[in-house]
């Protein structure tokens, strides 16, 4: 077997080095980082870290590809009102996933809880099913696992984020800390892709925050085709509820936009904000329906309340003729992103609510989303261990009928480097040198290899691995 081919298969039978601990910092104010790969014996260290510390508030920036499920979940037990971030550029996969979700804070009076967790749009949270290493002579292959040890590391990570939830969920708050159709997806997608969070109906439905330079007076001014859209995504949500499943939205209007039809009336005023300034007042927005089709005929109002500094806007929706007044109350509210003028599936790369002085309308922006040499990057570190020439099991599937034959002949894969990504033609190929040694062989041989990823609505996925010689 010549090592050309086994070039072609080195991101997918990699035999890592040992891992070292992650890398646990704290920083002033309880402000703590959390990077590299999470191994046995880093939640013992993270909690003599808060020990010491003794804090009240905590910030988590997480940047990891992730590591051992089972410690991933020990982390959040030493939590104390933790916000978990990631920040502009940086990747959590999957169990740093996991921590990411896990950070809520508890506070106030009346005492009341919540998710804290925040992540920059150039930022990469993926999730995957995880895969297992029970002891060292086994593979890291989920077929080969009995099926008692797979569901045990299922019922571990859902038995950690019901106990969250159930504290969350006695001061009020009403959703799972990790909404159920992640947890679907999560288990669904394999250890070699990952659902990665894009889209501006995944961080409102799974309550992920989002960051960037939002002006801490200024709010954009919906136009009537934002506003309606705005309200719209609100009632969709809360009368018929997204699913992201593989054929979710099938029935949401994305096509000629018809719900316009229904908007009877849209209003724009100036409200005073005293909590803001002397003077200073935030725009309000009231849409009117008059039988939306939503499976059902909804007549009434929808008010938008910015917040202003937050990125987020308050929605109210009334069934009631005239246009609300003060002292009416809302049949149902909720806290959205400006992003969610745009209909669901909408990358963030695509928008920007940024707004200068004055309130200027959302216009499209150029913010890069995940990056896919961070990507290429994580797959490659990812791909677990072989043991005696065995192979992995984090395959292509259509090329597992060469690997069955081949594999046996490599005992060891590294990466090299991975260059900028070519993201022309609609999708992105990252440029890698792997070092790959043979069986028997005393060293190894660099070979050049190209990944390629096709885009999604859930993010970019690995379509191809190819020789680049």
């Amino acid at each position: 077997m010549t090592f050309r081919l086994l070039a072609l298969l080195a991101c997918i039978l990699l035999l890592s080095a040992p891992a070292q601990a992650a890398d646990i910092t704290m920083g002033d104010d309880c402000d703590i980082r959390l990077s590299g790969q999470i191994v046995k014996g880093d939640a013992d260290r993270f909690g003599a870290l808060m020990d010491g510390a003794a804090c009240t508030y905590s910030t988590l920036h997480l940047s990891s590809p992730g590591g051992s499920v089972t410690e991933a979940l020990a982390i959040p037990q030493h939590f104390s009102r933790t916000t978990t971030v990631i920040d502009a550029g940086q990747t959590c996969l999957s169990a740093c996933a996991l921590i990411f979700m896990a950070g809520h804070t508890c506070a106030g009076a009346p005492y009341t809880c919540q998710p804290t967790r925040r992540m920059h749009p150039t930022a990469t949270l993926g999730f995957h099913a995880p895969f297992l290493q029970p002891d060292q002579k086994q593979q890291l292959v989920p077929l080969d696992l009995s099926f008692s040890a797979a569901l045990d590391i299922f019922a571990q990570i859902q038995s950690a984020f019901s106990k969250l939830s159930s504290v969350v969920a006695s001061t009020g708050y009403k959703q799972a800390m990790i909404h159920p159709d992640l947890f679907a997806q999560m288990f669904s997608t394999p250890p070699q892709e990952f659902y990665t969070i894009t889209t501006n109906d995944q961080f409102y439905s799974f309550d992920i925050g989002l960051m960037d330079d939002i002006p801490n007076t200024a709010t954009p001014a919906f136009d009537r085709q934002r506003a309606a859209t705005l309200c719209y995504n609100m009632l969709y949500s809360t009368y018929r509820g997204w699913n992201h499943s593989e054929f979710g939205f099938a029935d949401y209007d994305t096509g000629g936009q018809e719900y316009f039809e229904s908007v009877t009336n849209h209003v724009q005023r100036q409200d005073p904000a005293p909590w803001l300034g002397d003077g200073v007042s935030i725009p309000v927005d009231f849409v009117e329906f008059r039988n939306l089709n939503l499976g059902m005929g909804w007549s009434g109002w929808c008010e938008i309340m910015p917040e202003p500094g937050s990125g987020t806007v308050s929605v109210n929706l009334y069934r009631q003729d005239n246009m609300p007044s003060d002292n009416d109350r809302a049949d149902a509210r909720a806290y959205m992103h400006y992003s969610m003028a745009w209909p669901p599936r909408t990358p963030l790369s695509a928008v920007s609510w940024k707004a200068a002085a004055g309130g200027a309308a959302a216009t499209p922006a150029s913010v890069p989303g995940p990056d896919p040499v961070a990507l290429a990057r994580a797959y490659f570190d990812r791909l677990g261990k072989r043991d005696g020439g065995a192979p992995s099991a984090l395959w292509i599937p259509e090329k597992r009928e060469v690997i069955d034959r081949a594999a046996a002949g490599i005992c060891d894969a590294s990466l090299v480097d991975a260059s900028d990504a070519d993201l022309s033609g609609g999708a992105a190929t990252v440029s890698l040198r792997a070092r790959v040694t043979g069986c028997g062989a005393t060293s190894g041989e660099v070979y050049a290899l190209r990944m390629t990823f096709t885009p999604g609505a859930d993010g970019w996925r690995i379509s191809a691995l190819n020789s680049a010689e």
